[in-house]
């Protein structure tokens, strides 16, 4: 007896999805074989132009749902879930794609070449423009694309030639949720989350496929195509339901916990984002540091492969992104937002915590020879203000403007002191024998601080000052937050420090060689 295939597919509002499904029994080697399960998502009347085309109708289960009741692509794929009867293998796809000849027959020979025990297949399927114009044959493997505001993993694709196929599926960190074809198994053992809405669906199953000891393969053939067209014939599920934000950023918070991503200064997931989590959260054959080891992933920090991983608008050069920064230190100055009544710098910048370093700088730079001081993000001046007469010229940077208004005014008895707004992230400073950058970096997203580092090696300076902190990794905050910063691990990697001075806990202020800061 032929294997059984079950198929499961969402539809919302889609008129293609009938022509989905006869492509699918047409281009079956054993049509017999295969069983369609559909959540139909419709507004009665208005869409009965979606029930035209019958085909094989014995074999094909529905659920039939009003779709102001729909509450997005990953709950009704939970709801097709139920239709499977368990048929030895499960196909996921989209409602509006066609096939290759014996797509079926190819599937299940292509999942018996993994190198696996429990091997799944999966990516994204090929272009086509209805009805029947097929884009160019090739092998698409998924990558990671960038990390939005909330901390959700995008992906990308990129297509090699058909004639570069490997012989073999190549094994992914990755799937497409257009396509995926494993065991009937997985149904069970790793269930769709209904609690999800659209965004961060991929990577989250990805994790829980592979936690639940599941290994995702590229296929290395061509199984199906997908119409990426608008279809503006009818209105997505985000256009119709108001509500449809509510149950993303619920989502979000959802994926964020289980992928081990919620900081401090994060908002706090509510037992309403986290319903039935232990069904559909990790599994337990491989640990999420297993899988992050695996795909390059830092999820924590939004790290690929030690580097920052941001979509473009979230980049920290972004004109968005800086105008954000400016505005958030600038309300953190005016509403003393470190609550300190000596410095609105915050308690780290009171003379009572700078004991010892106002002993130790002045002596670290006139052994390192330093006559000229620049300050990247200078602050109110109340612990370093006796620091600047022992320099032949002193240039404090900050953001916030008033600040840097207030300081100069109260300095400007100093000519040797000269003070400026500026962002070190994005500007290059003046040329100088040192940069002092104390308490500052460690209120930056890392991309922030990878980029201030590169500006700092670009002024020309011999060295760096910074706080730096001795915990082994980094995490990713938004700006005008604070995280332990270890200036040594990813994605940094500076080398040891030259000099250290050790300011308690895990906090250190060191000096480095401006030619070992990254370029």
């Amino acid at each position: 007896m032929s294997p059984t295939i079950f198929v499961s597919i969402a539809s919302y509002r889609d008129p293609d999805c009938q022509n989905t499904v006869r492509d699918l029994f047409d281009k079956a080697a054993r049509p017999e074989r295969v069983s369609i399960g559909i959540c139909w998502q419709f507004v009665p009347h208005e869409d009965d132009d979606c029930f035209v085309v019958e085909t094989r109708p014995a074999q094909v289960r529905t659920i039939h749902v009003h779709a102001s009741e729909s509450k997005g692509a990953c709950w009704a794929r939970s709801q097709v879930q139920s239709l499977w009867q368990g048929e030895d293998y499960y196909l996921q796809i989209d409602s509006h794609m066609r096939f290759v000849p014996g797509w079926d027959e190819l599937l299940i020979a292509m999942l018996a070449q993994c190198a696996s025990p429990k091997p799944v297949l999966s990516t994204y399927p090929l272009t086509f423009t209805p009805p029947d114009t097929f884009g160019e044959a090739g092998v698409v493997t998924i990558y990671p694309k960038g990390f939005d505001d909330c901390g959700v993993l995008a992906q990308r694709s990129e297509m090699a030639s058909i004639t570069d196929a490997p012989p073999l599926p190549r094994q992914n960190a990755f799937i497409g949720a257009g396509l995926i074809f494993a065991s009937g198994a997985v149904v069970d053992e790793v269930p769709y989350d209904p609690y999800l809405y659209f965004e961060g669906e991929e990577i989250s199953l990805a994790v829980r496929l592979w936690t639940s000891g599941w290994d995702i393969f590229v296929p290395n053939a061509v199984v199906a195509y997908h119409d990426y067209g608008q279809r503006p014939e009818r209105p997505r599920h985000w256009k119709d339901q108001p509500d449809w934000d509510k149950l993303n950023q619920q989502a979000r918070q959802r994926i964020r916990y289980v992928l081990g991503m919620n900081l401090p200064g994060m908002s706090k997931t509510r037992d309403a984002d986290l319903v039935e989590i232990e069904r559909f959260g990790l599994g337990t054959a491989r640990s999420l540091a297993d899988y992050e080891a695996f795909a390059g992933l830092d999820f924590r920090a939004r790290l690929y492969r030690g580097m920052p991983l941001l979509k473009p608008e979230s980049v920290a050069d972004h004109p968005a992104q800086c105008a954000a920064r400016k505005d958030m230190f600038t309300r953190i100055w005016r509403d003393n937002f470190w609550h300190c009544e000596e410095t609105r710098s915050g308690a780290g910048s009171a003379l009572s915590a700078t004991t010892g370093l106002r002993l130790w700088l002045p002596a670290t730079l006139a052994f390192l020879g330093v006559e000229i001081l620049v300050d990247a993000g200078c602050g109110d001046l109340n612990w370093s203000r006796e620091l600047v007469g022992k320099l032949r010229l002193y240039l404090g940077f900050d953001i916030v403007p008033e600040l840097v208004d207030e300081v100069r005014a109260r300095m400007q008895d100093q000519p040797h002191c000269l003070f400026a707004q500026t962002d070190i992230v994005t500007a290059t400073l003046p040329r100088s024998d040192a940069i002092l950058c104390r308490d500052v970096l460690t209120h930056l997203p890392l991309d922030a601080v990878l980029m201030a580092l590169k500006r700092f090696r670009q002024s020309g300076a011999r060295y760096l000052i910074a706080t730096t902190h001795t915990v082994g990794r980094n995490d990713y905050i938004y700006s005008g937050g604070w995280a332990a910063l270890d200036l040594t691990a990813a994605p940094f990697n500076l080398p040891p420090p030259r000099m250290v001075f050790d300011e308690g806990g895990t906090k250190r202020l060191a000096v480095w060689g401006i030619g070992d800061l990254p370029e």
